[in-house]
């Protein structure tokens, strides 16, 4: 199985790493914080305006592999404050409405003081068949 590694025009891009690595029809997205494409942080201080922009990033990525959000099957939320966790909640509604993916959120420490929250998945898009 050939495994591809991309990284979306539409994706912050950072050294060290890929956005996104294929194996078959599973794609995994690396954890997404609040920057756009351009490495623009968006979000000082508010984790709604933050999720807006890691949920974009998220969507990019599916995108990228000709999904959407409704492929994704698992993430994992990392937030700096138990305070956030019912934004986290209406974010998880308003993206996925009733075909939400299993997730897990920890409280930890990001790698930057002003991100509040991070979220990394996992999804399932059927690669395209071959022409």
């Amino acid at each position: 199985m050939a495994i591809e590694r991309l990284d979306p025009d539409t994706m912050v891009k950072m050294p060290g790493l890929h956005q996104t690595v294929r194996a078959g029809d599973t794609v995994y997205i690396a954890g997404q914080v609040a920057l756009d494409e351009s490495g623009n942080f968006h979000g000082e201080g508010d984790v709604e305006a933050q999720l807006r922009q890691v949920y974009k990033n998220l969507e990019n990525a599916c995108r990228a592999h000709g999904g959407s959000l409704a492929d994704m099957v698992k993430t994992t939320t990392y937030i700096t404050d138990a305070a956030y966790f019912p934004a986290i909640g209406k974010a998880r509604q308003d993206y996925y409405g009733g075909n939400a993916p299993v997730n897990a959120t920890l409280i930890v420490g990001l790698a930057k003081p002003e991100w509040l929250v991070e979220i990394e998945g996992v999804a399932l898009i059927e690669m395209p068949l071959p022409l």
